[in-house]
């Protein structure tokens, strides 16, 4: 599941009275809910100022976009140099006279619309898959709750008992975070990870859960997780949550799965004529009307690459027929070497007219750039004024295929410096040629846009991060939309309004109070002059509130309206980009990475704000969407738009094909075996120097040059594999085993006691398994395992174990570390790997060290690969015989040590 919202699109929760109620919990967070947004969709259309489009609209432009004069975004008009400047405080200007923005009323797709057919079929292909993959996760926490017994759930890790909680911290949005620990210990509890949802009671949830004035449950979102206790996030400060121990569960809501059902009904709308349209609307307008029209501002809505989106459902047929995995191919015949490796950048015949060039173009500079750079040659021909961007050919061509092309694919195969490309192109764009449009940089994974968010702040770029506060690195908490905010000079003016207004609220509060004391309820203030004196005081403070309110609203837009006109860079996930903060911003140019793990209708949210530039960066040759329904499995919805469109062809596309992060003998088995040979190296191996370690095999014997004897070498092997025999065993419904768990703190102690310069952070342990996360994490943070490692290496040594990153291999896709260690876990007497035998994920797994990969495992299990009726159904094929090869490719390299019981 993607990373949880922001807590201000989370449902409104509060905290009333311990509900006496045996409802079933799963009913009643349905419903809660279904309610919010009820009251959410009441209050918008209630609250909200309406726009109504018109239907005649001016030509487009020969390339295909609105005219000059006609589009929110022309550059003489966007340039703060042009704004209509009336106040300066502080150094900076402020812009009172911003349009505000308002939510459009917008007529669905007309029948006789070309692509009205293609909408149709889309929204029957998808609406259904998603539903089948909603309503699966909502059966199987149903199910969990109903029918495992306590015993169970905390064995499988998705409930904790007996914690305590602390109050923690302040939100600045009013909310609060709480610290969840043991009395006795620390919390091992791998599926509560960050955005993990929770649910709280004393004893069941099902019974006495945590709930909130309207009597429904409570569902919170783990913020972090650190030195074996939990931080989760409320939306407002809960007292009760520090009296006595509470059960955590593991949660459920629908939030994710009700953004991707928007974003696959706004494919409707088109942005190109909402735009256009504001202008009409101001044109058309009677004088007393124009003032009010050059104030409002709809939204846009929707995306102008429908046709290309569309391409393969413009047909009754939808294209290559997908098989049960979801992927375009038998699924018993799908090999890695199956799917395409090298695109081709330059725009085909067929793509020529699907689509279109970029708006950008009418750039000439840019134009230029682009052109020159996209092209075949070797040597790309340059001009003066050109400026440096340090990169390789195909870094170059990649960028200027993004900059020319509407909508783009660049695939990127494991360190071949993907986010590097997405930083600079931005950079040209912001810094060299001035495009004053917003530019909306979106991944998956939080981790991801981290890493984007950095790149971009390095480089100059004033970039903001929007999302939880709390999951941004400490180095860049200053790019958050909170601490952007605080830098204008209007802050501390809305501060104060802030307090005035919670001040008088406190008081009316009290005034009420003190009257029911004395018997006499207070009655209900209303907007009219109560008659009866005793009801004077609350009135007035009723009143007095309502203006503070008004006044603080009013300020509050403005502010926010005057802040956001220098957020030019926005870097957030797929799943916050949905937020109503960044209702104040249109997005025409999109940036969305880790574009193959995200579900097609998950990766169209940042599309669908208003965007016609789209670049979408991944790899389909690593993890794909996890999908847990079969139906929705099988109909498709494990393919990403990425690959999709890939294997479609008719999008310009290309594949970086030099790769900077592993030692050259860590890349070559995943060029071969993924990437047909086509991943080069860029770094040499003398900068990627194996660490010592006695569990890395000595490096082949050399020749002496006068003598001819072959001579030992001190130099380690960059990968080796530990051969065992210890057997796997089941654990929380999954597998573990313990043998390798302690050869893994084995290897962490010897590389820690022989590399003295290496920090613990450079050590990565990977496991394809959850249940194998929770034995490595017991055995490596022992009691018994602490005492020994402090006689080895110190005590200051052995408490930063904590900084050893333990996780699935899916939790380290985008991910690098100087060692990696991989606990692959199988080993049984029939042969057989199960879930490992995904190729995909074993790309993943060789491909996160830099220095040195040691795997530690069964060589037997592992050279025999069988997968098995389960896991033939349900994974694609060629992943055992990538094993198989894997296994031959180490004994030919003498890369496999056998290790004693």
């Amino acid at each position: 599941m993607p990373a949880a919202p922001p807590m201000d699109d989370f449902p409104e929760e509060s905290l009333s009275a311990r509900s006496q109620s045996a409802r079933s919990i799963a009913q009643k967070t349905a419903r809660a809910q279904a309610t919010e947004r009820q009251k959410a969709q009441l209050s918008l259309e209630q609250e909200k100022p309406v726009i109504q489009t018109r239907y005649e609209y001016p030509e487009l432009a020969p390339d295909g976009f609105p005219q000059d004069g006609f589009t929110r975004f022309d550059w003489r008009d966007c340039a703060m140099s042009q704004q209509n400047r009336s106040e300066r405080q502080n150094g900076r200007w402020l812009y009172p006279s911003r349009p505000f923005r308002v939510q459009q009323k917008l007529p669905k797709l007309a029948e006789d619309h070309p692509l009205y057919p293609a909408m149709e079929r889309y929204e029957d292909n998808f609406v259904p898959l998603l539903t089948a993959e909603m309503e699966e996760e909502m059966r199987i926490f149903e199910a969990r709750l109903k029918e495992w017994t306590i015993q169970r759930l905390v064995g499988s890790g998705y409930a904790l008992e007996d914690t305590l909680a602390t109050f923690a911290w302040s939100t600045k949005q009013g909310g609060a975070v709480y610290k969840f620990a043991k009395k006795r210990g620390a919390i091992m509890a791998p599926r509560f990870n960050t955005g993990t949802y929770v649910l709280f009671s004393r004893t069941d949830p099902n019974v006495d859960p945590l709930v909130n004035d309207q009597d429904q449950p409570i569902i919170a979102t783990v913020r972090s997780v650190g030195n074996g206790n939990l931080f989760i996030a409320f939306d407002k400060p809960i007292p009760e949550l520090t009296k006595g121990q509470w059960r955590l569960d593991i949660g459920y809501s629908d939030f994710v799965f009700q953004r991707q059902f928007d974003a696959v009904k706004a494919l409707s709308y088109d942005p190109l004529e909402q735009d256009m349209a504001g202008f009409l609307d101001e044109r058309d307008a009677a004088p007393k009307e124009e003032s009010r029209k050059r104030r409002e501002q709809g939204f846009l809505q929707g995306t102008a690459l429908r046709e290309p989106l569309f391409r393969s459902f413009l047909q009754a047929s939808q294209g290559p027929e997908l098989a049960s995995d979801g992927i375009v191919q038998d699924l018993s015949e799908l090999a890695p070497t199956d799917l395409p490796t090298n695109p081709n950048p330059q725009l085909t015949d067929l793509a020529a007219g699907i689509v279109k060039p970029s708006q950008l173009m009418r750039n000439d500079l840019l134009k230029s750039w682009a052109e020159r750079y996209r092209s075949e040659k070797e040597v790309p021909q340059e001009v003066e004024g050109d400026p440096h961007v340090p990169l390789n050919r195909t870094q170059l061509r990649a960028i200027g295929m993004m900059l020319s092309q509407s909508l783009s694919l660049v695939q990127g195969p494991p360190g071949t410096g993907k986010t590097r490309v997405i930083v600079e192109t931005i950079k040209l764009l912001k810094q060299h040629f001035q495009v004053p449009h917003p530019i909306l940089v979106c991944a998956h994974t939080n981790v991801a846009v981290d890493n984007l968010l950095t790149g971009l702040d390095k480089a100059g770029l004033r970039v903001v991060r929007v999302g939880t506060e709390d999951r941004v690195p400490g180095d860049m908490k200053h790019t958050t939309l909170e601490a952007r905010l605080e830098e204008h000079p209007m802050w501390d003016t809305l501060n104060r309004l802030e307090d005035q207004k919670m001040s008088v609220w406190v008081e009316r509060k009290s005034a009420a109070d003190a009257q029911r004391l004395m018997g006499e309820p207070a009655k209900e203030s209303t907007h009219s002059q109560s008659s009866e004196p005793e009801n004077m005081g609350i009135q007035k403070r009723h009143d007095h509130r309502n203006a503070l309110g008004c006044g603080c609203g009013e300020r509050s837009k403005a502010h926010t309206m005057d802040s956001h006109a220098d957020m030019k860079q926005i870097c957030t996930t797929c799943i916050s980009a949905a937020t109503r903060k960044l209702q104040c911003i249109d997005f025409p140019i999109v940036f969305l990475d880790e574009a193959s793990m995200a579900t097609e209708p998950l990766s169209l949210i940042p599309l669908m704000k208003g965007s016609s530039h789209v670049s979408i960066i991944g790899d389909h040759k690593q993890l794909p969407p996890v999908i847990i329904s079969e139906d929705a499995h099988s109909g498709g919805l494990s393919t990403s738009l990425f690959e999709r469109l890939i294997h479609e062809g008719h999008v310009p596309s290309i594949m970086l094909d030099t790769q900077y992060r592993m030692h050259p003998a860590l890349s070559a088995f995943p060029s071969k075996t993924f990437y047909s040979s086509l991943l080069q190296d860029g770094t040499p191996a003398s900068a990627r120097p194996a660490p010592k370690t006695a569990f890395l095999l000595a490096d082949d014997p050399v020749a002496d040059p006068f003598t001819g004897e072959m001579r030992e070498v001190a130099e380690r092997k960059s990968m080796t594999f530990l051969s065992h025999e210890h057997q796997e065993s089941a654990v929380m419904k999954s597998l573990a085993n313990y043998g390798d768990a302690e050869l893994v703190v084995d290897i962490v102690a010897d590389l820690l006691h022989k590399n003295p310069e290496m920090k613990v952070s450079d050590i990565g342990i990977i496991t394809p398994y959850l249940g194998q996360i929770k034995v490595l994490q017991s055995s490596l943070y022992a009691l018994e395992t602490r005492e020994k490692l402090i006689k080895l290496l110190g005590e200051a040594r052995t408490d930063e174990l904590g900084d050893i990153e333990i996780k699935t291999v899916d939790g380290f896709e985008g991910r690098e570390k100087e060692v990696i260690i991989f606990s692959t876990v199988r080993c049984n007497s029939g042969g057989y790997i199960g879930f490992l035998g995904d190729w995909r994920r074993v790309n993943v797994g060789l491909t996160r060290a830099k220095r040195a990969l040691i795997m530690v495992g069964n060589k037997r299990t592992l050279s025999t690969a069988k997968m098995g009726a389960r896991s033939n159904d349900s994974l694609p094929q060629g992943g055992s015989k990538v094993w198989k090869d894997f296994m031959a490719y180490l004994e030919e390299e003498r890369m496999i040590l056998d290790v004693e019981e």
